[in-house]
């Protein structure tokens, strides 16, 4: 019955937007197997926090996690943090989520194992693969042992005057050792049971018998085979059953000692945890997409380039924000950079993060959210929703050229680079934010940087001609409000509609009218 319930409720989900919760926290957690990944993988390219956040890649995640599994959320939240930067790694995601869609009684029949697994996300399956050395110690196992053998001696005894006191001290340190083992394991437990599912998730997936995807999960299946002992033993929930389960269990600290075991064993096999871990993991996360996939209107199967060796390019139609409902649909061609101008709301942040986001979903999940994707493997950085840090002491300014350094820096390093900037320079005066602007702006081109950039400087648009492209978004004036397509054309903006906004908002005519005349004498004479 529970699993007929659980298979309705898989089914009726595929297709549909998650409706997972989290608590303060989580996300913290999930990104702990990309963090590792990062700190492991050394060279590996993934997107740094600066951009993540400029590009709200929290929801994002949320938009395509089903939370199935630990495994699964994980590695889809590394997926997304970690496009693919050479062919081998895409084909390989692209394969697990092309089966995923293939066949809807398979991918059930994957879904049921996985959700039996659950999302435990206090685990910490960092630490399963090379576990630290403490738990209940050698010295409390020892311990252990002697308090069982105690047990046996005060059993042997009975009927005896000593077996009652020698009973009752064996139970009572028995509890007392239980209680400080458990404190000192914690959330261990969850960590080595969790891991114990894991191997047996990834057996019950091998006994599908299922060529394609044996084929993709060979390496999982090699580790299963050195962990037969993990499967002969079980997990720590087999230890107890209910209230007289419990007292049982720690009257004999049968779990502790399993636990024990359990934990020196995965320890030493922490290369083989990894990849169980890893497999169970794409797995999850290609269904997830492919469950995402059928829920866009629209999608394209990336055509990306690999070799880096054409220079730069990102060619898209009908390119859309993933997480708008009613997004309007641009073309976007970008064979050498772009620089975008257009009043306030017009739509260039939000383009900005739609580019950018096409990009790194192509790499990442093998999937563009528009009609049509064509573009090299880049790297992808971004400098959008920058603050200044008060604890650091150090200005808006500062902040946003830091982050500009950071991207200067890697657009000098080999290979395609893409970046989208919003407002460059805004944190300082007119002058200054213009010449510096020209100068960066220009580096980032000279470097090989495919740069997009938006600005409200429209002086850019000329100092910068032969080397960046300009585009514009427009809006029209009414009489009571401000219209937007979000349409974008070729050329700089011809509109001046900031100081319009303000007759808008029910500022006094003369003050607009004021304002018009001052900006009319300035573009006339060069002079306020």
């Amino acid at each position: 019955m529970l699993r007929s319930k659980l298979k309705k409720r898989l089914a009726a989900a595929w297709g549909k937007a998650p409706d997972a919760h989290y608590f303060a926290g989580d996300l913290d957690l999930i990104r702990i197997y990309a963090d590792y990944r990062a700190e492991t993988e050394g060279d590996s390219f993934q997107l740094d926090d600066i951009s993540w956040n400029d590009l709200d890649m929290d929801r994002v995640f949320r938009r395509l996690n089903p939370r199935r599994s630990t495994s699964g959320e994980q590695y889809l939240y590394y997926m997304l943090r970690s496009p693919a930067l050479d062919r081998t790694k895409w084909d390989a995601r692209k394969q697990l989520i092309d089966l995923a869609a293939a066949d809807p009684k398979r991918r059930l029949r994957m879904e049921l194992i996985l959700a039996k697994l659950g999302c435990t996300r206090r685990a910490d399956l960092c630490r399963a693969f090379a576990p630290a050395r403490r738990g209940i110690g050698p010295l409390l196992l020892y311990l252990t042992l002697l308090l069982i053998l105690l047990g046996a001696v005060s059993g042997a005894l009975l009927g005896s005057s000593l077996c009652l006191p020698l009973a009752a001290g064996s139970l009572f340190l028995n509890f007392f050792v239980h209680e400080i083992g458990k404190r000192r394991t914690g959330s261990d437990f969850d960590t080595v049971n969790y891991t114990v599912n894991m191997v047996f998730a990834l057996r019950r997936l091998q006994k599908l018998r299922d060529p394609e995807l044996d084929r993709l999960l060979a390496p999982g299946y090699a580790s299963l085979v050195r962990l037969r002992a993990v499967l002969r033993t079980g997990g720590l929930s087999a230890a107890s059953d209910g209230a007289v389960g419990d007292v049982l269990t720690s009257a004999t600290l049968l779990d502790l000692i399993t636990y024990e075991f359990l934990k020196n064993k995965l320890g030493r096999q922490h290369k083989d945890v990894f990849c169980i871990h890893e497999h169970l993991g794409r797995v999850d996360a290609a269904i997830a997409v492919a469950s995402w996939r059928a829920s866009l209107p629209a999608f394209a199967l990336p055509k990306l380039d690999f070799t880096g060796n054409s220079g730069a390019y990102l060619e898209a139609e009908a390119l859309i924000h993933p997480l708008l409902s009613e997004a309007v649909p641009n073309d976007l061609l970008a064979d050498k950079p772009i620089l975008i101008t257009g009043s306030n709301a017009s739509g260039k942040s939000t383009f900005l993060k739609t580019a950018a986001l096409a990009a790194l979903l192509a790499q990442s999940v093998c999937t563009a959210p528009a009609k049509s994707y064509r573009a090299s493997a880049f790297r992808l950085y971004s400098s959008m929703a920058l603050r200044d840090d008060l604890a650091a002491g150090e200005s808006y300014y500062i902040v946003e050229t830091r982050s500009l350094k950071r991207i200067l820096d890697a657009a000098r390093l080999p290979g395609p680079l893409l970046c989208v900037v919003d407002e460059v320079l805004r944190g300082t005066n007119t002058v200054e934010r213009i010449a510096a602007s020209c100068e960066l702006l220009g580096a980032l081109a000279d470097a090989g940087a495919l740069c997009l950039a938006a600005t409200h400087d429209i002086e850019l648009c000329s100092l910068l001609s032969g080397v960046y492209r300009p585009v514009h978004f427009e809006e029209q004036v009414g009489e009571k409000e401000m219209l937007f397509d979000y349409r974008l054309r070729e050329g700089p903006a011809t509109s001046r509609n900031a100081i319009e906004l303000l007759r808008l908002m029910g500022f006094d005519a003369s003050l607009v009218e004021n304002a018009h005349a001052r900006a009319d004498h300035y573009l006339e004479t060069g002079q306020w």
